[in-house]
Parts: C-alpha cells; structure tokens; sequence
C-alpha cells in the first residue's frame, strides 16, 4: 500500500469526520438554544445504555474482520447475522427492564423513550459490518458521503422537531434518522452485499479474537458512561445535561481528529503483524501525526471554555464551562492512549489488552467512588490525573513488544506539547482584552493557531513538516 493511497484514505476519513462532526456540532449548537438542559440530561441516560448494548454489536466481530489477514465472504455474513441477533436480544432485554430503568433514576418518561430509542441498535449491526469492510479497502469515499448526507438530513429533521416543541424527542428521532440513512446510503454505494451464509467455523474464529476486544471495550464503555450513570442518580438531571454538554465537544473533537488517525493505522498495523520494525517505525510516524492535530485543538478548548459556552451555547449554558475545560484536558491525552492500544489490538494481543483493561479500570473505579463524595469537579479532577498517570499502562506492552517505550513517545511528543502549552499561554494573555466576548473568541482562536502553527514551523515539528511535504507531493500529482 503506497504513501499516497495512505493520504487519500486519511483525506476521506477526515473530510467524513470534519463534516458529518461539523454538521453535528451546528445542528447540537441551534438544539441547545432551543432545548434546556433536561432534555439533555435524558438522553444522557438513553445514552449510556446504548452504547453498552453496542459494544456487544460491534466491537468484537468488527474489530476481527479489520484484523484478520484473510477475511471472506462467509466471515462478514457471519459477522452480520451474529450482530444482528445479538442486537434483536440486547432490544428484548432494553425493553423489558426500560421501566425499571425509568424508575430507578425517577424518570418515568424514560421507559418509551428508551423502547424507542433502542431501535438504533438494529442499524448498528448493520454499520458495524459495513465500515469493517470499508475499512480494509481504506474505501472511506463512500462511507464519507453516506455520513455527511445523513447528518445533514437528520440535522434538519431534528431542529424542525425542537422548533415544533417536541423536546426530548427532537433529539432522539434525529439520531434515528442519522443511523438509518447511513446504513442505507452505503448499501446503495458500496459493493459490498450480503448473502445468507453462516458458518460455526468462522464465528468461532472470528469469536476467539474478539471477545476480548469486546471485553475490554465493555468495561471501558461502562466506566466511560459510569459517570453518567452516577451523576444521574447522586445529582440532578440537570447537572447531568451540564456535564453532557460539557462533555459533548471535547468527544466531538477526538472523534473527528483522533479517531480519524485510529481508523486508518489499525488495518495498516494489523498488514505488518510480522514486522516490529516496521510497526515500530508506522506506529511513530501515526503517533506524531495524531498528536500534531488533536492536542492543540483540546488544549486550545480547554483554554477557551468559557468564551466558548458563553458564545456557541448561550448563557444558560456558562455552568458547563468548567466540565468543558477538564474533559478537554482529559480527552488531550487520547492520542498515545489509544495509539497504544491500536498496536495491541493489531499485532493480536486482544488478551493483554483486556488484562490491562481490568487492571486500569479497578484503579479508575477507586479513584471515582473517592471522589464521589465530594462533588463533580473534584471527580473530573480525578479523571485528568488517571489520564496523565495511565499513560505508562498502555505504554508498557509496546514498550515489551516493538521496542517504543513511554520516555520515547514523550520525546516524539515534545515539540508538539511545547507549542501547545505556547498557545495556551497567549491565549489566556488574550482573554484578558477589554472587547466583546464574540471578538475576543474570534481572536483566541486565530492568534492561538497562528501561535501554535508558527512554533511548530520554527521547531521544525516532524508531524508537520510530513504534512507540509505530502501535500506539496500531493499538488505536484494533480499538476
């Protein structure tokens, strides 16, 4: 696979998360003038138990299909068919206990809300299969127009509910509308098709790899949404919406940036299982590139929260702030964690990773019922230090088995810290200018990037200085 099909794979990826995200991010901005935190702090709730259920849809079988070096015909119809049952049980069981859910947190609007809200699970079988496909072909054109289709047309369907006073529900048939059309759209584009095939052989194999993929990733989805869980029930539902909303744009983020990266490296890594040099040398190169991009826009967030909320979200909004600031602090550290965890997943060793998994998570779950009593900032206190102090974790097996230990990342890292921790700086020297919130926002953000882009140039940045020549290789293709 060359350099440049690489780029364009990445290209796509990115144009689908900068504009489906983008379009998400517009269309969540005009919800939250129209919604109040309440609504927020519903779905919040509708949330959490959605995405345990799609774990045990997607992420094993996915994840097995991208990492397996010959993957068939008979092994994604088996996939399919797999999810698909799975997410028909996980419905069954959502809408039976959604009354004992809606009683438990004392909201009783909760119980429809969630039996409608859970239908999205049959659609993530579906995409689950879908984007494995893709994703070994680095075919990410089709999945990006599909994507930005159905965010635009689910965007405008839900602001037309919010503005008709359907509160909560805006939200959650905009969502449905979303996952349903693209499914659709890549069915009508790909290549791909399903056929009735399925074979004990390959679920077994397929299942030998991913269970513990998909063991890990049920414990990092509870404990992710945990907090969701405890806020709703210790606190207020509206708290519960603030913390959502503070919350929302750091994930936006990293989901544009970080996992755009993610996608691409774990099909590339998992093609040179057999080559630590060469993994060592791609994971680095992915390493530096992912951090360039994400750890200056969650810095510059966090820096930024409060000029921020005031502006895009309006004042009802401003106790979300400091939520805002912390999770993008938190978030910031995403790159070498999951980078990390790529290398794991593709070199096969989904039974380290679920080992580490379980050991992060009993230290992670501590830290949240000590810091419980005491309020929500001190626990999201405690979240950035387990960011920071979890790094050596999920450093240690690629240190072990490629030779990249965490003193080495960090020095990869450095120059992209150093000009991060510069624009910070002269960002909060900004926000001390006598001029209206909405131009010292503007000007936050341009003079911060400038800042960061000019000391990156003059540090001579690795990551940027790739970018900066593949695109020149890239114009001299075109011309």
């Amino acid at each position: 696979m060359t350099p440049s099909s690489v780029f364009a794979a990445t290209g796509w990826k990115l144009l689908e998360k900068i504009g489906s995200k983008g379009i998400q991010i517009i269309v969540q901005i005009i919800l939250a003038r129209l919604l109040v935190p309440d609504d927020y702090g519903v779905v919040a709730i509708l949330s959490v138990f959605i995405s345990l259920s799609n774990v045990f849809i997607q992420n094993g079988f996915a994840t097995s299909l991208i990492q397996k070096k010959e993957a068939t015909q008979i092994d994604f119809c088996t996939a399919f068919f797999s999810s698909l049952g799975i997410a028909l049980l996980a419905y069954i069981v959502l809408f039976v206990m959604a009354p004992v859910i809606a009683s438990f947190y004392g909201m009783m609007d909760l119980t429809l809300c969630l039996r409608v809200q859970a239908l999205v699970l049959f659609a993530a079988s579906c995409a689950g299969v879908q984007q494995a496909y893709l994703s070994r072909s680095l075919n990410f054109r089709v999945n990006t127009i599909a994507t930005l289709v159905a965010s635009l047309l689910s965007g405008v369907f839900g602001v037309c509910f919010a503005l008709r006073g359907w509160g909560v529900w805006a939200l959650i048939f905009q969502q449905l509308i979303s996952n349903y059309l693209a499914v659709a759209f890549v069915y009508l584009m790909a290549d791909f098709r399903l056929r009735f095939f399925f074979s004990m052989e390959s679920l077994r194999a397929l299942f030998g790899y991913g269970w513990k993929i998909l063991g890990s990733s049920l414990i990092n989805t509870l404990y992710i949404n945990m907090y969701d869980l405890v806020i709703g029930k210790v606190y207020t539902r509206e708290l519960l919406g603030l913390y959502s909303r503070g919350q929302q744009f750091p994930t936006l983020l990293t989901q544009n940036l970080n996992d755009t990266v993610q996608s691409v490296t774990f099909p590339l890594l998992s093609q040179m299982q057999d080559d630590s040099v060469g993994m060592k040398r791609r994971m680095r190169r992915a390493l530096t590139l992912d951090a360039f991009v994400v750890v200056p826009a969650l810095l510059g967030l966090a820096t930024i929260s409060y000029e921020f909320v005031y502006v895009i979200l309006g004042e009802k909004w401003i106790a979300a702030a400091p939520y805002m600031m912390l999770l993008s602090l938190v978030y910031s550290t995403h790159p070498i964690h999951t980078m990390n965890i790529q290398c794991m997943k593709a070199l096969g060793r989904s039974d380290l990773f679920l080992k580490l998994e379980i050991l992060k998570k009993v230290l992670e779950i501590s830290v949240l019922l000590l810091t419980v009593p005491h309020g929500l900032m001190v626990m999201l206190w405690g979240q950035v230090a387990l960011a920071v102090g979890g790094i050596p974790i999920n450093v240690w097996p690629t240190k072990t088995i490629i030779g990249y230990g965490t003193m080495e990342q960090i020095r990869d890292l450095s120059p992209t810290l150093f000009a991060g921790a510069v624009m910070c700086i002269t960002v909060r020297l900004m926000a001390l200018l006598p001029v209206h919130m909405v131009l010292k926002l503007g000007l936050e953000v341009v003079v911060g990037a400038l800042v960061y882009m000019g000391i990156s140039y003059f540090l001579k940045n690795e990551a940027m200085m790739y970018l900066l020549e593949r695109m020149g290789n890239r114009q001299k293709e075109d011309a």
